[in-house]
């Protein structure tokens, strides 16, 4: 997917039972969509981290609960959306601890995307998570020009 007619957003929605068997076809879904995308892998990961989390903490889990997961496309990007069925756990990102089995789901989120939040309340919540496939950056150098060695001077020397 090269070229987006007026840099247009290509957007896809689908609701996945709240059934643990059913976060991989979140993840192939994404997968599928985003498949040319460099950081397709981290999406993914994002998308099974969402989906975990409200297996585990949210209304999503109950008896015919689901979540809606939507993903949107762009020229120079892709974000993720999962809205769960809500809990009266607010979220939160736990300081990290070597020693835990559990509690890295949004750690892993807040590395692996350009940007994410989460909105909502005890009776739905939506977790976004963004990434840029191009990212600019300035390269910004504190190194004095007389800190600098001859590189000349020291192969004359060996």
């Amino acid at each position: 997917m090269d070229e987006y007619p007026d840099d247009r957003v290509l957007i896809w929605r689908r609701s996945f039972p709240g059934l643990p068997e059913h976060v991989r076809k979140a993840r192939e879904f994404t997968g599928f969509l985003l498949a040319d995308l460099p950081r397709v892998d981290d999406i993914v990961l994002v998308v099974s981290e969402f989906a975990a989390n409200a297996l585990r903490h949210t209304a999503s889990a109950r008896p015919g609960g689901h979540y809606l997961l939507e993903v949107q496309r762009w020229r120079h990007g892709a974000s993720v959306a999962l809205t769960d069925e809500g809990s009266h756990k607010v979220p939160r990102v736990p300081e990290p601890d070597d020693m835990s089995e559990c509690g890295r789901g949004l750690q892993t989120v807040r590395a692996l995307a350009t940007e994410w939040h989460w909105t909502g309340d005890a009776h739905g919540r939506t977790f976004t998570a963004a990434f840029l496939a191009r990212t600019q950056a300035v390269m910004v150098s504190s190194i004095d020009m007389s800190d600098v060695f001859d590189l000349a001077a020291v192969l004359d020397r060996a």
